[in-house]
């Protein structure tokens, strides 16, 4: 392929390489938002994948992040529930506290029992201990990141 020279001196070849389109389309967006070529975001990329294995911290961070989503999808899809006690609201809550309890290692049972309870019967003295629990469940999932 071609090559070119880089403000340093040095000469860099092109090769290259195949990738789904759709891939290629998700690296060029990224890249041209950050205001940079395309191989430079790929190496900036892969050194912070790289840095974050052998980095504790930012591994430490990587969890800490992947805990507060599952905090956060979880607050949103009760609050969702309570404001709009529906079949697809209701399913929703049920299938993320299944994925938290199977992902995370969290017992989320009391929860998912408050839940039916408030299905059935919608009482403001639920709301209030459904809040609790999930205050209970982001500090169990984040002191497990």
């Amino acid at each position: 392929m071609g090559s070119e020279k880089i403000t340093s001196g040095e000469t860099v070849a092109y090769k290259r390489v195949k990738i789904p389109t759709t891939a290629y389309e998700y690296v060029r967006e990224r890249s041209k938002a950050r205001g940079m070529p395309m191989w430079q975001y790929i190496l900036q990329s892969v050194n912070f994948y790289e840095a974050s294995l052998r980095n504790v911290s930012v591994s430490d961070a990587t969890k800490a992040q992947n805990a507060s989503y599952y905090v956060i999808k979880a607050t949103m899809a009760v609050t969702e529930f309570i404001h709009k006690p529906k079949k697809d609201n209701y399913d929703k809550v049920v299938k993320i506290l299944n994925q938290i309890k199977e992902r995370k290692k969290v017992d989320t049972t009391v929860l998912l029992q408050l839940v039916e309870a408030y299905y059935s019967k919608r009482r403001k003295s639920l709301i209030r201990v459904m809040m609790q629990e999930l205050i209970k469940l982001n500090i169990e999932l984040m002191s497990k990141a």
